[in-house]
C-alpha cells in the first residue's frame, strides 16, 4: 500500500482516502444529455425494449433482448451520464453505510473493501471492466499503487474519464480506452488482476464476458466484481417481484438479470476458481442499508451536500424536476432524449429501492476469482 496510515477495514473508522471525485465533474456547458452522438439515443434504447408489460416479461423476452446489450448500453450512457454525474458523481455504483461517515467516504471504502478482498498492490497492472467515468479507477489507483486501465463501450465515457485523469492529475496511472466485455482490446495474460462494480451484469453474454477476463490475465491473477443480482428470495411466480426484476432491467440497462447461482457457474466453466463469495449487502460492516438512501432516508454522517443529493432522489424532487423539463421538452427547448433520461433514471432509483427493500436484489454481490497458476486441460 502506499499510504502511510494502516488501510481500514469494515470495522475501522470511516475512510479518510475518499478522493473528493464528486466534485470535480467537468464543465461541459455545451452538452445536453443525449447530445453526444447525431441521435436520439433515448428512442434507440427504446426501440429495443419496446413497450413490453414489465409485470410479465418472459426468459424469452429477456434473452432476445440481450442480444442488444451492446446498442443498449451505448445508448443508455449517452443520455444518462449526466443524470448519473449530476445526481450520484463520478462513481456509479450503490454501497452501504455506516453511521458517521459521508456518501464518498461509504463509497470509497466499499471500493477499499473489494481491493483489499483481491489483494491489489502497488506496481500491479489493472484492469476496470466497464470503467464509467472513472470514480473508482483513480479510487483504487490512489489506494493501492497500482496502475488502472478502464475499458468502456461508451465514447462519452473515455472522454470524460481521462479528462477527469488528468484533473487530478493521475494520468500517468489511470487511463481509459473504448473496448467490449466480449472482445476486449487487449492481448493475453496482459493484467495482474481485473476487476468490475456493477458493470457484468450488462454484458451480452456472461460467459463469453468472463472467458475474455480469463484471457487477458497472467497465471494467478485475480478478477474481483461487485455485480447485480436476483436474490434467493426472488420468486419468479410473484407479480411484484416480476415487476421490480423487470424495471431493475430497464432502469439500469441490464437486459437480463440474473442469480449468484449464474455468476458462479459461468466463472467456473471460464476456467476461474472461486475464493469469495457472498453479498456485501446483508453485511454486519453496513449496517444502513444501500438503498435507505434511495428512499430519501438521512442518517449520521451525512453532509449537507449528501442530504441535498438524498432529497434529490424522493418522488417530491423527482415530479419537480419532470414537470419542468417537460414544459421544455413540449416548447421544444431541450434534446428529445432528456425525458427519456428522465424518466429512466426514476425507474432505475424508485425499482432498486424497492428491491433491496423486499430483499429480492442486491447491487453488490461479491465475488473474487482466480485464473489457476497452471491452466487446466478443458
Amino acid at each position: 500500500m502506499t499510504q502511510d496510515a494502516t488501510p481500514p477495514t469494515d470495522r475501522d473508522p470511516p475512510s479518510i482516502y475518499a478522493i473528493k471525485d464528486r466534485a470535480a465533474v467537468p464543465k461541459f456547458a455545451d452538452r445536453d444529455s443525449g447530445t453526444t452522438k447525431p441521435y436520439d439515443s433515448g428512442l434507440r434504447y427504446r426501440e429495443v425494449w419496446g413497450s413490453a408489460d414489465l409485470s410479465n416479461l418472459t426468459e424469452e423476452q429477456r434473452i432476445a433482448r440481450n442480444q442488444h446489450a451492446d446498442k443498449l448500453n451505448e445508448a443508455y450512457y449517452d443520455f444518462i451520464t449526466d443524470h448519473y454525474q449530476g445526481g450520484w458523481g463520478n462513481k456509479f455504483h450503490f454501497c452501504g453505510y455506516y453511521p458517521g461517515e459521508s456518501w464518498d467516504q461509504a463509497q470509497a471504502r466499499h471500493e477499499h473493501h473489494l481491493a483489499l478482498s483481491m489483494g491489489m498492490a502497488a506496481g500491479m497492472k489493472v484492469l476496470d471492466i466497464g470503467c464509467g467515468v472513472g470514480g473508482p479507477a483513480r479510487e483504487m489507483a490512489k489506494f493501492t499503487g497500482c496502475r488502472v486501465t478502464g475499458v468502456t463501450i461508451n465514447d462519452l465515457h473515455v472522454e470524460r474519464s481521462n479528462e477527469l485523469n488528468r484533473e487530478c492529475g493521475m494520468q500517468d496511472q489511470v487511463n481509459m480506452v473504448k473496448g467490449n466485455f466480449v472482445d476486449l482490446p487487449f492481448k493475453d495474460g496482459e493484467f495482474d488482476q481485473a476487476y468490475a462494480t456493477e458493470a457484468l451484469c450488462c454484458a451480452p453474454d456472461m460467459l463469453k464476458a468472463y472467458q475474455e477476463a480469463f484471457r487477458v490475465l497472467k497465471p494467478g491473477g485475480v478478477l474481483g466484481m461487485l455485480d447485480w443480482v436476483l436474490t434467493d428470495k426472488y420468486d419468479d411466480g410473484n407479480e411484484m417481484h416480476r415487476k421490480i426484476r423487470n424495471e431493475v432491467e430497464r432502469g439500469g440497462s441490464v437486459p437480463l438479470l440474473t442469480s449468484v447461482k449464474a455468476h458462479v457457474q459461468a466463472l467456473e466453466e471460464a476456467g476461474f476458481e472461486i475464493v469469495v463469495e457472498n453479498d456485501r449487502a446483508t453485511d454486519k460492516s453496513n449496517p444502513i442499508g444501500w438503498w435507505t438512501t434511495l428512499d430519501g432516508q438521512k442518517y449520521d454522517g451525512m453532509t449537507w451536500v449528501d442530504r441535498f443529493y438524498c432529497f434529490m432522489l424522493t418522488p417530491l424532487a423527482y415530479n419537480t424536476v419532470w414537470f419542468l423539463w417537460k414544459i421544455l421538452d413540449v416548447l421544444h427547448l431541450c434534446h428529445p432524449a432528456r425525458m427519456e433520461a428522465l424518466e429512466t433514471v426514476s425507474m432505475c432509483v424508485y425499482s432498486c429501492r424497492d428491491g433491496g427493500r423486499e430483499g429480492i436484489f442486491s447491487p453488490m454481490h461479491l465475488f473474487v476469482a482466480k485464473k489457476p497458476e497452471i491452466e487446466k486441460d478443458k
